[in-house]
């Protein structure tokens, strides 16, 4: 009776240390550490050369500028980095999208025997789980043998192999949640698997291929290790670019500021634009997992 009473006078004073005024001053300090980077960022593209090299650190822009804006478009591309990303990351989410929904669907209502669809599930987990850099080697080679270096088509390639695994095991979850009397009401009607696929189950399923077609085009916007890697010059995105701001020299902070905030506003865009078709098919997704 005694230790019950003593667990409940801590549970009272944890209740009491962590009120609703420490819980909002907990979470007004997280988000200034959220926030801050992007702050400083944003700030960053606006300042003149000597504040941005400033110390200490200017804080605010005294004599806002957009001179940066201006150098990453005349000087350093911009527009050449911004088509190639833009080209990238909806190649692979195209790609990843139908392959992924595709064998996703098969796994589910195909005829392969349950044991086999078992050991394909857990083979995409596995291949999810390891490191991106342990197939490097062997990528440069492949890649260079099949005289893609420098091409779009090796990034498309390569962002939809990695992401591919992700679609197909979230992709599963909502194919297994659809209602399956639908499936055998078309069965009846004569409609084969093909058609099943694209007009009966696909379109019930929608929010779930808008999440992971988001899930999947923020990932390969943001892919740096093989577009470093598999680049030169033609197909740089920009976030290979914004690397080459870092020199031997100096850190070009002005200009590199710009670019990141170019590289960031699409994908802000695209989630608030489709936030809720995205949080919906999350939502359904970690229900029916």
């Amino acid at each position: 009776m005694i230790k019950l009473r003593s667990k409940r006078q801590r549970e009272s004073y944890l209740s009491n240390f962590l009120g609703l005024p420490t819980r909002i001053i907990l979470l007004f300090i997280l988000l200034l550490i959220v926030l801050f980077p992007f702050y400083w960022m944003v700030t960053n593209a606006f300042k003149l050369e000597q504040e941005y090299y400033a110390k200490p650190p200017v804080m605010f822009p005294s004599k806002p500028t957009i001179q940066n804006f201006v150098d990453i478009v005349q000087k350093y591309e911009l527009l050449k980095g911004l088509v190639n990303s833009i080209l990238i990351a909806s190649g692979a989410t195209v790609v990843t999208v139908l392959f992924g929904s595709l064998t996703a669907y098969s796994l589910i209502n195909g005829v392969l025997p349950k044991r086999i669809k078992g050991f394909f599930a857990g083979w995409f987990l596995v291949q999810k789980m390891y490191p991106a850099i342990v197939v490097a080697v062997p990528v440069f080679y492949i890649i260079r043998t099949l005289r893609l270096m420098d091409n779009i088509l090796a990034l498309v390639i390569m962002n939809a192999s990695f992401n591919l695994p992700l679609v197909i095991l979230l992709m599963i979850g909502f194919y297994q949640e659809a209602p399956f009397e639908v499936e055998e009401q078309a069965m009846l009607d004569g409609c084969t698997l093909p058609q099943r696929y694209f007009y009966v189950t696909t379109p019930m399923v929608k929010s779930g291929l808008i999440a992971t077609g988001m899930l999947t085009f923020v990932f390969s916007w943001n892919e740096f290790l093989y577009a470093v890697i598999l680049t030169v010059y033609r197909s740089k995105p920009l976030t290979v670019m914004i690397a080459g701001f870092i020199t031997d020299k100096a850190l070009i902070w002005g200009p590199m500021a710009a670019m990141s905030c170019v590289v960031v506003f699409p994908v802000l865009m695209i989630m608030w634009m489709m936030q809720r078709d995205f949080i919906s098919g999350i939502s359904a997704g970690a229900l029916k997992g």
